[in-house]
């Protein structure tokens, strides 16, 4: 049985915020984690929130290796509307205020899932989610979207799921939730976002092994270069009262 610590999902739905700053990380992650986080935890559907950076792994070949900064990530169940204009109520009022020293605009996106999220056994055993890290994965196709996704849940997702440290692994595109004002939208495209139990190496390892031998074979309606990220807990998981 998954752990209290670790929330379950009905419809699993993101918001992230990427942003750099002009202060030292000391001075910017005490205002996140004591300020900034605690103030979004009520919004209405948020299940729980977490910091991350640019991990020191090394990309994996032929990609386009993205970096837009710090990473807060902000889960919710079902949609991300109300989490919206929640921000956007307080960000108005004054009620949330951000400091001079986060250079703006922020780069920001909203989220839906189109798949069901993919567990391993280790994720219904994870005490907590503290130590996650994560692999973006962002690519575009050809053809339509039917074939796209029973390959991407029936063949590629199960071959990475054997990877050392797995814990979940889930399919988004671009909500249709309007962004938020003032903030620059990211679209990459598909997102597959896979979460491991500690440090990606031993998980890019696998992958890039699979890929070398031919065991792994992307489609040719797959469009190249893939554009990835590989991500480090900056922070504890911070989970909502309405998670708990």
């Amino acid at each position: 049985m998954v752990s209290a610590k670790v929330p379950v999902f009905g419809d699993r739905n993101l918001f992230f915020a990427w942003s750099t700053y002009t202060t030292d990380y000391g001075t910017y992650a005490k205002w996140y984690d004591d300020e900034h986080i605690p103030q979004v935890m009520d919004a209405p559907g948020m299940a729980g929130a977490q910091r991350f950076l640019i991990a020191d792994t090394k990309p994996l070949p032929g990609v386009r290796s993205l970096d837009f900064g710090h990473l807060a990530l902000y889960e919710m169940d079902g949609s991300p509307q109300g989490f919206r204009e929640e921000v956007k109520r307080k960000l108005i009022s004054g009620d949330m205020v951000l400091p001079d020293y986060m250079v703006q605009p922020f780069q920001a996106l909203f989220a839906k899932p189109v798949s069901e999220p993919f567990h391993t056994e280790r994720f219904a055993e994870a005490e907590n989610l503290d130590d996650r890290h994560l692999f973006f994965a962002w690519s575009r196709h050809t053809g339509d979207d039917a074939t796209f996704g029973k390959w991407y849940d029936e063949e590629h997702i199960p071959q990475i799921m054997s990877a050392p440290g797995m814990l979940r692994a889930q399919r988004f595109e671009v909500s249709d939730v309007k962004p938020l004002p003032g903030v620059s939208p990211v679209d990459e495209g598909h997102l597959a976002i896979y979460e491991t139990a500690g440090d990606l190496e031993g998980f890019r390892t696998e992958v890039k092994r699979q890929l070398m031998s031919g065991e792994m074979v992307l489609p040719d309606f797959m469009i190249p270069p893939f554009a990835t990220m590989f991500l480090k807990p900056a922070s504890p998981f911070f989970r909502s009262d309405r998670g708990a």
